[in-house]
């Protein structure tokens, strides 16, 4: 009996803990949810990559159009904190594959709801809650991955994929703002939405279907059954330290770097082609889509090698976090505040790549410092920390088209970015600390 149950024991983990992935699980999940965070970004950035060709049509000011695009982030903002309470709950996998059919769908009937008033004030309102709705959906993502990844990989093999999986958020927006504008040019700005929407639908089947063989594993025939139920179960237990979360000074100058990173980051998202297009009009828009955020693939491994370098060398892991987004923070920073004085294409394309390139340093700072402080409560830590984060994609992008509104002046908008991630960098290497605390 002993010998045919060690024939049916179907092994998940390569580590004591059964309820790690095993090496091919992890590199299946990996790729997987890569993927899914690609078109996750690629259904975010659609609106910034099409704002141009949308706004002439439909009439809009650039006001109207910074309303649109961060109301994305009014929703986005709503579902944070509960997306990883959740997920530490009832498992971030399930989180996930639901969450992705509801963007999914929202991308594809964008259009639709754009047509469906010709009046512009209506239009705006009408596409602004597509926008929050889409938000609220997408805010989960991020939480329910964290938690997922902390629950099934161990600590010590958990960098690489994190790596690779937070790049395809610029992986993404590359490929959306390349094949994006080359689709707008020829077939229209519709079809923009319509594509990533199909995939977007397709490739969360594969996710569900992942998920659900993953919740049938079995690990033994003498136990009967191991699934993510079990996990559930426990995960249920588990009262989260809202007051010592909150009351933790290491915690706040973490989420306020995140914060600023996320202003930087959100500006540059959903501006950065209106700046190119007003810029240098005479440029192809596939070029100044694709080109800087290019930059970010390499530098997102090379800020994971870095990390890991500067730990074998017995650095630390607090002053590593610190040293890696005092990288990212102020790098984007000096070259935010340059680019608009960037006379030339080639060096706007350079200048605005560069502080891309740096801003994929974060991935490996502080947006994994909550698996650092509170690995049992990461999903929930990194909720809030994200919910927060949110804040400047609706109000520093609807600030950003205020500014130009009111000044029409670039220089503005990037001095400022710029003086927010120095300050952020300075919280951070003050009071930040990747010490376990919870």
């Amino acid at each position: 009996m002993v010998d045919l149950d060690k024939k049916l024991l179907l092994p998940i983990s390569d580590s004591n803990d059964e309820r790690l992935w095993s090496g091919y699980l992890r590199k299946r999940w990996t790729i997987c949810l890569f993927i899914q965070t690609s078109l996750l970004f690629a259904a975010r950035v659609a609106m910034p990559v099409c704002a141009t060709s949308i706004s002439k049509q439909f009439g809009w000011s650039k006001a109207n159009l910074g309303a649109v695009m961060g109301s994305f982030f009014w929703g986005y903002l709503t579902t944070q904190i509960i997306g990883g309470y959740m997920a530490d709950k009832i498992g971030g996998d399930k989180v996930l594959w639901m969450s992705g059919f509801t963007w999914g769908s929202l991308i594809f009937i964008t259009p639709y709801i754009a047509y469906s008033n010709a009046d512009t004030t209506h239009s705006v309102i009408l596409l602004a809650i597509t926008r929050v709705l889409l938000g609220i959906s997408q805010g989960v993502h991020y939480p329910s991955m964290m938690s997922l990844l902390a629950k099934k990989i161990e600590d010590s093999k958990r960098s690489l994929p994190l790596s690779i999986i937070t790049s395809a958020a610029n992986f993404g927006s590359l490929v959306c703002g390349g094949l994006g504008s080359i689709i707008m040019e020829h077939y229209g700005w519709e079809k923009v939405f319509y594509v990533v929407g199909i995939m977007s639908m397709s490739w969360t089947y594969s996710l569900w279907v992942l998920s659900q063989g993953q919740s049938r594993n079995v690990v033994a025939i003498d136990k009967m059954v191991f699934s993510q139920s079990s996990a559930v179960q426990s995960s249920a237990k588990i009262e989260v330290p809202w007051r010592k979360i909150l009351m933790n000074r290491s915690i706040w100058a973490m989420i306020f770097a995140h914060f600023c990173n996320g202003n930087c980051f959100y500006i540059l998202l959903s501006w950065l082609p209106s700046y190119f297009n007003e810029q240098f009009p005479e440029e192809k828009g596939w070029v100044y889509n694709v080109v800087p955020w290019v930059f970010s693939i390499p530098a997102c491994v090379l800020g994971g090698y870095l990390s890991s370098y500067l730990m074998k060398c017995n650095y630390g892991v607090t002053n590593t976090r610190k040293v890696i987004e005092v990288l990212s923070l102020g790098g984007v920073g000096i070259f935010g505040i340059l680019l608009p004085y960037c006379s030339d294409f080639r060096m706007a394309l350079l200048c605005s790549g560069l502080a891309i390139a740096l801003q994929t340093f974060h991935n490996s700072g502080v947006l994994i410092v909550p698996q650092d402080v509170a690995p049992k409560y990461s999903g929930s830590v990194f909720g809030v920390m994200n919910a927060v984060g949110a804040i400047p994609g609706f109000l520093g992008v609807y600030i950003t088209g205020y500014i130009l509104s009111v000044s029409g002046s670039w220089k503005v908008v990037f001095f400022f970015m710029g003086i927010v991630n120095f300050c952020g960098a300075a919280v951070f290497s003050i009071w930040g600390t990747s010490e376990r605390i919870l």
